[in-house]
């Protein structure tokens, strides 16, 4: 008589969480180094040319002098982080309503981003777009404080976090969804998010691929499939007219509706997009002539100072640090995982970062609206693209939150913010 043995599908299991533990700690480790490699490379820019703008100098980068001064935030963010990560840890978790999920993801956002980051700058630089300066302007007309404006910014800019959780749960699943959750809330990016209106463009390319996932679902046809579209591709035309880099997330809402095969949605949201484009250059503010204006004066002034293009070189590395340690596991799984719609236009952004044009001696950080969506895949299953139409088909025990990188992330932007 032979002893009974294990199946070959409970040994898996039992090997899955180390398994899974020891690749997050991998992942730390290799995010550590391109955060050390960041700014060691930044500093050496900084110290050989004068002409390079750099951490030390840059008025949004956290770290300044590298004193250390107790502010009510260095005890409020320990505190949500440390929060975040125990509520997300209980099975309860798991079983918390869709709704609640949301609406916690949502206020926790908005502790974490307060307790990093209150100090909304009120003014534009010259790369950023008209709807953008007229956008601001109209905040502090409303707001009319300091204060006020923080709030705003904030309350707006952390939107971003809910409406990513809506996309990534109707293209990948909501195990996915839930277990992204905290990764989202702890954002090392939300420092320099709520810094003016970079943040608000952020929550305006979220909300277009939450509506385009949304309403491009089986169960949506008709005249909701149309005015969904419509409303996807009118939100698009908002997002760029805030940001010129928001642009890129119409390759995101175009692969979302080609993977669903939703050709009429394509058509409907692009008429929808122009529409508002045209409106917008019918009212005086053409899109297309102020992102040339824009470009050509950007490369004049890198002409002028090549010792800049030492800063522009390190803008992808820069992303990344942003992102935090999920990004490593992100963009391994970014062809095999079902969250490559979402991922694909911000994953194009980074790549072209560097010929993007920005100006370093006046530094936009719309990239920050990339960092949410390049961490989606983190957490989605390994289903290859075709299940980007086919939501919570998944096992639960597939997926895992990702408390480790949740984490690290959390620490360094803490570290990062009150540094100086």
């Amino acid at each position: 008589m032979t002893a009974p043995q294990t199946s070959l599908t409970d040994q898996v299991d039992a090997l899955a969480p180390a398994r899974h533990r020891h690749g997050r700690v991998r992942d730390v480790a290799i995010w550590i180094t391109l955060l050390v490699a960041t700014l060691t490379l930044a500093s050496v820019a900084v110290e050989t040319s004068s002409e390079v703008v750099g951490p030390s100098t840059l008025p949004w980068w956290p770290a300044q002098n590298l004193q250390f001064h107790v502010t009510a935030g260095m005890v409020v963010a320990p505190l949500t982080a440390a929060a975040v990560l125990a509520v997300a840890s209980r099975p309860a978790a798991a079983r918390m309503p869709w709704n609640t999920l949301l609406v916690l993801s949502y206020l926790a956002s908005i502790t974490w981003s307060g307790a990093l980051h209150t100090n909304v700058d009120p003014t534009t630089m010259t790369t950023a777009t008209a709807g953008a300066r007229q956008a601001i302007a109209l905040l502090v007309s409303y707001t009319g404080s300091q204060a006020g404006l923080a709030i705003t910014v904030i309350a707006i800019s952390c939107l971003a976090v809910p409406l990513t959780i809506v996309a990534v749960k109707s293209v990948a699943g909501p195990v996915a969804a839930r277990s992204l959750a905290p990764v989202l809330i702890l954002g090392p990016w939300a420092a320099w998010m709520t810094l003016g209106i970079d943040g608000i463009s952020a929550a305006a390319c979220a909300a277009v691929l939450a509506c385009g996932a949304v309403v491009s679902e089986r169960h949506v046809r008709g005249s909701d499939a149309f005015w969904g579209a419509a409303a996807a591709g009118g939100l698009l035309g908002i997002a760029a007219l805030l940001s010129y880099g928001a642009a890129w997330f119409a390759v995101s809402l175009l692969a979302i509706f080609f993977a669903r095969r939703r050709s009429s949605q394509i058509l409907v949201a692009a008429a929808a997009a122009l529409a508002v484009l045209g409106l917008a250059a019918a009212l005086g503010n053409s899109w297309p002539y102020g992102l040339v204006d824009t470009y050509n004066a950007a490369i004049g002034e890198i002409a002028a100072h090549p010792g800049q293009l030492w800063w522009l070189a390190l803008m992808p590395a820069l992303v990344c640090v942003a992102c935090g340690p999920a990004i490593i596991e992100s963009l391994r799984r970014f062809g095999s995982s079902s969250a490559w719609p979402l991922m694909i236009g911000p994953v194009l952004a980074l790549m072209i970062a560097p010929l993007s044009g920005s100006n370093p001696e006046q530094p936009e950080y719309g990239w920050i609206a990339l960092c949410p969506w390049l961490i989606v895949a983190a957490t989605a299953p390994r289903t290859g693209a075709g299940a980007a139409g086919k939501p919570g088909e998944q096992r639960a025990r597939s997926v895992r939150v990702p408390l480790v990188t949740a984490g690290a992330g959390a620490c360094a932007a803490i570290v990062l913010m009150y540094s100086g």
